[in-house]
């Protein structure tokens, strides 16, 4: 899922922490290097009851290991 996805769902990046159990400024973080990561992505999926689902493709540090050099 990306980080748009989550926003849709949750509302606020307060909301996608608090379902996170991390802070704003850790949303902001994650915002700002692409997305959220897998392990994330799994808690929020599991968080939103399956309306969002993980998707290893919109991990940035996947992301960053895919990219052509």
């Amino acid at each position: 899922m990306t980080y748009d996805q989550a926003l849709t769902f949750f509302g606020s990046p307060g909301a996608i922490g608090a379902a996170l159990g991390v802070t704003r400024s850790r949303v902001s973080q994650c915002r700002s290097a692409g997305g959220f990561s897998y392990p994330m992505q799994c808690v929020l999926e599991k968080e939103s009851g399956g309306e969002l689902c993980a998707n290893r493709e919109d991990d940035p540090v996947r992301a960053v290991k895919d990219s052509p050099a």
